[in-house]
């Protein structure tokens, strides 16, 4: 089977499941890269330089590669269809072979975005050109199926997909056990300082946790616009003993951290399209709060089993669910150890490889193949 991916370029969060479809095809699987190299289209981790990938195919390097991407785009057997110029969906669409669309959630502003050039041009095309063709969607948002829903689009052809990071083969267990003797429960949070990111929730809590005589500790990784006032904030709220901002920090060093940690804060709103800092603090073992509006939380967690969602909406939550953790130990660690699991066994960079392998087999041969949990079941 040949499987070729076109998008924008390749970045942090797909290498690693480009890495396992090519070794999976025995060499048959192709990453086209539309975008300008010389400009930052990394996610997570700055930039990267993944030039030496045998699968890459680089647009901007000239009209021999355009060429080879597009005889490989009528050809494959599989083509994946991200953030790229619609011309070369077209080109595939024209042969009515098997063809995924990779996408986020289009109305993260609610029906408002139905007025982006870009969704109407794509919506158009959709509904004139694709209804009855072998046209599906991997979606890389909990939420992306339902906007697709409201715009008429992919019936019964939605599944599940995402960013997929590195899981380190630690011994989960050792580190919980580490995490025992130290009494102060550590709480983490990782982002850029953004508005959508919610840094300020995490004063809000610190100081809800400091009334109620909590021992804890909050370290924040990251800088952003939002940077300074959150300094203001802990000096203003007397929280300078509680909350550390440790400004940036290098990818290894943020994965430390999170294996140092008991509890991993995700408060991001809903224009967190995925958010693969919750797939790094769970592959770390640390124990996620995570808001229900991020397009990962809802696939990755199971509330109670691996950690907690929360509403950003609904007042106290998430000091709640912080607190239960606090004063519920062995039920963290027990959260601890199944997040782990969870990413290493459902959600790790093979398995959404050999998962998407499996559908991609059963479409072109038409069997029905039945995925019931994780990357390409039933979104």
């Amino acid at each position: 089977m040949t499987i070729v991916f076109v998008s924008i370029a390749l970045n942090i969060h797909q290498v690693c499941v480009a890495d396992e479809l090519y070794k999976l095809t025995n060499g048959n699987y192709w990453f086209v890269e539309t975008g300008d190299i010389s400009k930052d289209y990394s996610k997570g981790g700055g930039v990267n330089d993944f030039s030496s990938r045998p699968y890459l195919i680089r647009l901007v390097e000239g009209d021999e590669s355009l060429q080879k991407a597009l005889r490989l785009i009528r050809d494959a057997d599989v083509m994946i269809y991200a953030a790229a110029p619609l011309v070369f969906l077209k080109e595939r669409i024209r042969t009515k072979k098997v063809t995924f669309v990779n996408s986020e959630r289009w109305l993260k502003r609610g029906l408002i975005n139905l007025l982006s050039p870009r969704l109407l041009k794509q919506q158009w095309y959709y509904h004139i050109c694709c209804h009855g063709k072998p046209f599906y969607a991997l979606c890389s948002s909990a939420y992306a199926a339902g906007d697709f829903r409201l715009m008429q689009s992919f019936k019964e052809k939605c599944y599940k997909w995402g960013y997929f990071t590195a899981v380190p083969d630690i011994d989960v267990e050792v580190i919980q056990k580490l995490k025992r003797s130290v009494s102060t429960v550590r709480i983490l949070w990782v982002a850029r300082f953004l508005q959508l990111k919610h840094p300020e929730r995490m004063l809000q809590l610190a100081s809800q946790l400091r009334d109620a005589g909590e021992d804890f500790t909050i370290d924040m990784i990251g800088v952003g616009p939002e940077y300074d006032a959150i300094a203001t904030g802990i000096n203003d709220m007397g929280l300078q003993e509680y909350v550390h901002l440790l400004g940036a920090m290098p990818n290894s060093n943020v994965m430390e951290a999170m294996r140092s940690h008991h509890i991993f804060c995700f408060t991001s709103d809903k224009n967190e399209g995925w958010g693969a800092v919750l797939n790094e603090a769970m592959s770390s073992g640390c124990c996620p709060v995570a808001s229900i509006e991020t397009g990962s939380a809802p696939y990755l967690i199971k509330d109670g089993v691996n950690g907690f969602s929360f509403n950003l909406n609904k007042e106290n939550d998430l000091y709640e669910k912080v607190l239960w953790l606090i004063q519920h130990p062995e039920s963290r660690e027990r959260m601890s150890i199944e997040a782990y699991r969870t990413m290493r066994n459902v959600w790790s960079p093979k398995n959404a490889a050999e998962n998407l392998y499996r559908l991609c087999e059963g479409l072109l041969s038409g069997d029905t193949t039945t995925i019931t949990d994780g990357p390409c079941s039933k979104a």
